[in-house]
């Protein structure tokens, strides 16, 4: 009985013992592979030395009769009776405009500013931020004032709207129902057709976009692994080239994506050591699915091109 007893015992410490060895290999192999991953930092400064810059126009006159034009062919109308300070104050001249003008999806990759309200997809025509200033002080539109905008287009549709941007999280959102940005108005936020792009006016400064909504009623989503690179630090976006909609991708899981949309995806890194590397894939999208992502190393001038193709 007691032969029987102390083998219990030993077969028992056996198996703890056994136990404790399996867990130990496992962790231990489980934390070897975590640390082959490829690591990544944000590619957030490479894209602000890629992005476009921030144009300044000083006003010295009331007269408008001639526009500001961006170097991609934006106009605006700026009017100084339209402007208020912060409290309320009648601005004096002079005083400066800024603009930055986004139309293409590399553009707007590098400013990561996607064209998604909510989480529906947004077919854009062109994105811009218009801001004014008065001795260092951001300026604003007087409640029910607007000024007039033209975004270049060499086939405007007849369909756009004027979209707001506001700050949701550690995005841009976007609204065409300004109301709701605290803007009183009664002006209805559409772009006409116009020879050489699209006519409006902007009830509110700060990010404008001139899209229609892209709602479907399927929606998939795309989630992002890898085996090979930790994903934490690196840019994923997903670009529709029917829409021209730009998504940006937050905690490898995209936004709502219609059903049988065509997308590229890309992604983006860099490493310790200031190399480029990226990862790009063309797909229909039909069901929601998850990607796994192989990072390569790339060069500036094949990126661009990567990015001018989409």
């Amino acid at each position: 009985m007691k032969n029987k007893k102390t083998t219990l015992a030993l077969l028992y410490s056996l198996a703890v013992l056994l136990t404790a060895v399996n867990y130990s290999c496992s962790k231990k192999r489980i934390e070897e592979e975590e640390r082959t991953l490829n690591e990544y930092n944000s590619p957030n400064d490479y894209f602000d030395s890629k992005k476009q810059q921030e144009q300044e126009f000083v006003i010295n006159s009331d007269s408008s009769s001639n526009p500001i034009q961006g170097n991609q062919g934006t106009n605006v109308w700026p009017g100084r009776q339209c402007l208020m300070y912060p409290n309320g104050d009648t601005v004096a001249l002079p005083y400066i405009v800024k603009l930055v003008e986004l139309y293409t999806p590399k553009d707007m990759i590098y400013y990561r500013m996607p064209t998604v309200a909510g989480d529906t997809i947004l077919e854009t025509g062109g994105e811009i931020r218009l801001r004014a200033f008065k001795d260092g002080t951001e300026l604003m539109l007087r409640p029910g004032c607007s000024w007039p905008i033209k975004m270049p287009n060499s086939a405007p549709a007849n369909y756009m709207r004027v979209f707001y941007g506001f700050n949701s999280s550690n995005y841009v959102d976007w609204t065409d129902n300004p109301t709701t940005l605290g803007v009183t108005t009664s002006y209805i936020p559409t772009f006409a057709a116009a020879t050489g792009g699209y006519l409006g006016a902007t009830v509110r400064l700060g990010w404008i976009n001139c899209d229609v909504r892209r709602g479907a009623p399927v929606n998939h989503h795309l989630s992002f692994v890898s085996s090979t690179d930790n994903l934490t630090n690196v840019a994923i976006f997903v670009y529709f080239p029917a829409t021209k909609t730009v998504m940006q991708v937050y905690n490898m899981t995209s936004g709502s994506i219609p059903d049988n949309s065509s997308v590229k995806i890309i992604a983006v890194g860099v490493d310790n050591s200031g190399t480029l590397f990226s990862f790009s894939q063309n797909m229909t999208v039909t069901a929601s699915s998850s990607i796994e992502v192989t990072m390569a190393a790339t060069t500036d001038p094949a990126l661009t091109a990567a990015l001018d193709g989409l």
